[in-house]
């Protein structure tokens, strides 16, 4: 691992590390978020800019029911999307799990994964909560699929939760619980 292009960095794996947002993320999220590919996989209707992103993330930064990180390659310090846990309740052990990797150049290469799998770790090992949750469009296969690679459970579907592209789609709500990861721990 070349230590040098890490920057700030909060949690670790062999291909990206997560940080904490820094100057100039903005940019990159606005950048993110305007993207046909990842508008089309986030369902994001709305135009995005540096100033708005600027706004979202200082809010965020505030909140102590959000944890928001972006996600950065090991090889470069490049930041090539997010991650986060939203609506975290403190009391009752939960969150919602979101992720973003913006440029379609970045997808199927794993880095999707392994942010997923450090969040998760996170989640359960050092935050304690009992339960990630998260909502997942029917029409994403491939997320799909790292979801239930990473212990990820389809727990039911929200029919015609998300109108799009002048359609109307279902999502599945997945989750895993803490004693989920502890047995996939045990196994390795």
């Amino acid at each position: 691992m070349n230590e040098q292009k890490l920057i700030n960095p909060f949690l670790t794996g062999e291909k990206i590390y997560l940080r904490a947002v820094e100057p100039g993320d903005e940019e990159v999220i606005a950048s993110s978020e305007n993207n046909p590919d990842a508008r089309a996989a986030l369902y994001i209707a709305l135009p995005s800019s540096k100033e708005i992103q600027l706004s979202r993330l200082k809010q965020k930064s505030q909140d102590h029911s959000t944890i928001f990180l972006i996600i950065c390659k090991v090889d470069t310090g490049q930041p090539i999307g997010c991650t986060a846990f939203v609506r975290i309740d403190w009391v009752g052990r939960m969150a919602t799990f979101y992720i973003a990797i913006a440029e379609k150049e970045n997808w199927s290469k794993g880095y999707g994964k392994e942010a997923t799998k450090l969040m998760i770790d996170y989640a359960f090992g050092q935050l304690n909560m009992n339960r990630v949750q998260l909502h997942v469009s029917s029409e994403n296969p491939r997320a799909v699929k790292v979801y239930e690679k990473t212990g990820f459970i389809k727990e039911g579907t929200l029919r015609q939760a998300m109108y799009y592209d002048n359609h109307y789609i279902d999502f599945y709500l997945m989750g895993i619980l803490k004693e989920d990861w502890e047995k996939m721990i045990e196994k390795k």
